[in-house]
């Protein structure tokens, strides 16, 4: 009966409609068949959303029957000379509806040019040093004067995101774009225009004439033919999927029902799964990176392609390529994948390490397992693809210590000297944050992660009945929530219970005007030890400062070398074993930095933390061989971070 209705039942017993596509349009499409999942098991549902599918295709349809044959082959010396069209005067001129002309542009990969006038913009040699919006992956252009050189933009641009330019037309929608590629024979460079930017639609984006013709030239031949074959045209309209290729079902692997499905589109997939769990957005974004990284050495493979031996083959190029592929790209400036990677490895760079190769894995297996188990692989093919072996590496040993001599390295900036950065021409901090002063302080005499610190509330630091200053980290605010529930809508994390403790200041602290600046924050109407720093739903707040110091100060300014041993993180190590040295209690040292207190029963769940004004008499013993600091510029501090909050809003 369902066969009648053009409906079939997979194995799963969900109802998919096949649609055989008129010879005619193939071309248009791409396609013999469309194949396009209801989305339910039960028949009668399925007849329903089978007739909405059919609806809409029968809409799409009537677009492609005014493709007008003449109007493509008689409009041809449009696209003789040298030149850009607009995609509004294209599709008027050879009779072709939009949604199809951008369905064929988003297919090729076609660049796309927006006509600028006299725009505010700024050149950016390498972009993959700005900051990324977490939600759209798009850039945050608050510090984009300080970042870039300022000129008037004029001509034609190439967008840097053609694809979102075409989805947002296709969903029948403007488009507001601020990033531009530079075209300056460096791949990192961008033009980022001045907020708003511009608004581009059919009639403001434009392709070039020879692109359009290459799309009209082979309209033109498979119009003229009775069985067509574009296999780089468009996909299928929205929610079908494409018929299989008989070839797939030969992989033992691979349920053939589902040969033809990317690795690209079973990531997410799989996300969507995984979220309606508790992962966290950072656990979601290293699945994702690794899974790209996949794709982005083995192509972005079919299942039907996809096999034991193509995952042993990636495990063998893990081992023979450069460990870090963002940062490589961003040290050499070269885009091309194989490229890089021949040219790292001339150069010495070290290859992958067996732990990454198997994080990488890990992720890779992870998602083909759930693939098996919802069936659109029959089995798991990267399954005990690696030996497992012990991890020998003990946690004290995966992040170094400061030396004496890197500590007066990090203490001897300007800021420190003097109290405050420096103040450009204009007087304003375009590069001086308070966070650059306070946070490895804090860090060294607190011990605090970076994330605790940079979360602090001014409400957090606080006095005992007997005037002792202490930080207290807590979860006392309904936005306070530990790491678990850090997703919840909460902004601030601690990273277990046993985090939710309180430390005593340290004299040093106090000397170099943490309490003054403390209050002179609260006049200025702040909540915040550091209302500079924007809340990312991902890291947190620590984002901004974490990157800040561990890629630009440690790394660029200190040359520190980037191998995750020497980081922000190092500060409270050094800070770990400085009490270590004259502290034999192990369950105040716990305390202090915010661990397990002790490894018995008894003494995790019945014996209460020390107070504050015992722990001073700990934390006072703490002594660095620091250079001379200045005390804290209240004055300065409190202009630098208005300097910063009017560029969060420009």
């Amino acid at each position: 009966m369902a066969q009648r209705d053009n409906l079939y039942r997979r194995p799963s017993g969900i109802y998919v409609l096949r649609i055989t596509v008129p010879v005619r349009y193939r071309a248009l499409i791409g396609q013999r068949e469309i194949h396009a999942s209801t989305r339910t098991t039960h028949l009668a549902n399925a007849r329903v959303i089978a007739a909405r599918l059919l609806e809409k295709w029968y809409a799409s349809l009537e677009e492609f029957r005014q493709v007008d044959k003449e109007k493509i082959r008689g409009n041809a010396p449009l696209l003789t000379e040298a030149g850009k069209i607009s995609l509004a005067l294209f599709c008027d001129s050879f009779g072709v509806g939009a949604e199809t002309v951008v369905q064929h542009l988003l297919a090729a990969n076609v660049p796309l040019y927006a006509l600028v006038s006299n725009q505010r913009g700024f050149l950016i040699d390498d972009f993959s040093t700005l900051e990324r919006d977490p939600d759209t992956y798009g850039f945050v252009l608050n510090n984009i004067a300080y970042d870039g050189a300022e000129a008037a933009v004029n001509g034609y641009m190439q967008l840097y995101q053609p694809q979102f330019a075409l989805v947002e037309l296709l969903n029948g929608r403007e488009v507001e774009v601020t990033a531009f590629r530079a075209n300056n024979g460096n791949p990192l460079s961008l033009w980022l225009l001045d907020l708003p930017g511009v608004t581009l639609n059919a009639r403001s984006l434009f392709i070039n004439n020879v692109q359009a013709e290459k799309l009209r030239s082979a309209w033109d031949k498979a119009l003229t033919k009775s069985e067509p074959t574009l296999s780089a045209l468009p996909c299928a309209p929205v929610g079908v999927t494409p018929a299989i290729h008989v070839a797939a079902t030969i992989n033992p692997y691979c349920n053939p029902t589902y040969a033809s499905m990317t690795v690209s589109a079973l990531l997410e997939a799989f996300l969507v799964y995984k979220n309606t769990g508790d992962i966290k957005l950072a656990s979601e974004g290293k699945i994702r990176s690794r899974i790209e990284h996949f794709v982005e050495i083995m192509g972005d493979l079919t299942l039907g392609e996809l096999n034991r031996n193509v995952v042993k083959d990636y495990v063998t190029k893990m081992q023979n390529m450069p460990g870090n592929l963002y940062l490589i790209r961003r040290k050499y400036k070269i885009s091309d994948t194989q490229k890089l990677i021949e040219i790292a490895l001339a150069d010495g760079q070290p290859v992958m390490s067996r732990d990454a190769i198997g994080r990488h894995i890990e992720s890779l297996g992870s998602m083909l397992k759930w693939a098996k188990s919802e069936r659109y692989l029959f089995d798991n093919p990267a399954e005990n693809v690696l030996a497992q072996r012990r991890v020998m590496v003990r946690e004290q040993d995966r992040r170094d210590l400061f030396t004496d001599e890197e500590l007066v390295q990090i203490f001897s900036a300007d800021w420190f000297k003097k109290g405050a950065g420096k103040p450009n021409q204009y007087g304003r901090y375009t590069s001086f944050r308070p966070f650059h002063y306070w946070l490895p302080l804090l860090a060294l005499y607190v011990g605090g992660r970076i994330n605790e610190l940079c979360q602090l509330y001014l409400t957090d630091i606080r006095e005992d009945k007997n005037g002792v200053a202490y930080i207290d980290f807590n979860l006392d605010a309904p936005d306070k929530v530990m790491d678990e529930e850090a997703q919840a809508g909460g902004d601030k994390s601690l990273k277990t219970v046993n985090a939710i403790r309180q430390v005593s200041i340290h004299p040093r602290l106090i000397e170099l005007g943490l309490l003054e600046y403390v209050d002179a924050l609260k006049a200025a109407g702040y909540d915040r030890l550091f209302p500079e720093l924007k809340h990312n739903k991902i890291k947190g707040y620590r984002a901004a400062a974490s990157k800040w110091f561990n890629e630009n100060y440690f790394g660029k300014v200190l040359g520190f070398p980037r191998d995750g041993k020497k980081t922000f993180h190092s500060l409270r190590h050094t800070f770990i074993n400085a009490v270590d040295a004259f502290e034999s209690n192990e369950r105040t040292i716990a305390q202090l930095v915010g661990h397990v207190r002790g490894s018995t029963t008894a003494m995790t769940t019945y014996r209460k933390d020390a107070d504050v004004g015992e722990q001073l008499g700990v934390i006072s013993q703490l002594r660095y061989s620091l250079p001379d600091i200045a005390q804290f510029d209240t004055e300065a501090g409190i202009k630098a971070i208005s300097d910063a909050r009017r560029r969060h809003k420009s």
